[in-house]
């Protein structure tokens, strides 16, 4: 019943785990390349959905504070969010 000795003898038990991530010292080959093509990838999905987006953006009523994608979508006039109506 107690917590007495089970036979680990004290050794280092990470050298032996297994997870998904690789363990408690993952460190993959060539993980920075694997990364930068990551990232170019997601740069490259990314970038032409924001463009459509931009281009179909539209809204039945002006904002009532400036949102930043009025700065590239060509959908809105230009309107000063100084004036007091």
């Amino acid at each position: 019943m107690g917590g007495g000795e089970h036979g680990h003898g004290g050794e280092d038990f990470r050298g032996k785990v297994w997870s998904m991530s690789g363990g408690a010292y993952c460190r993959p080959k060539h993980w920075r390349r694997n990364t930068a093509f990551a990232m170019v990838g997601l740069i490259f999905v990314c970038i032409p959905i924001a463009m459509k987006s931009a281009e179909l953006e539209q809204r039945p009523h002006l904002p009532v504070r400036p949102i930043p994608s009025q700065l590239w979508c060509k959908n809105f006039g230009t309107k000063d969010y100084n004036d007091v109506e």
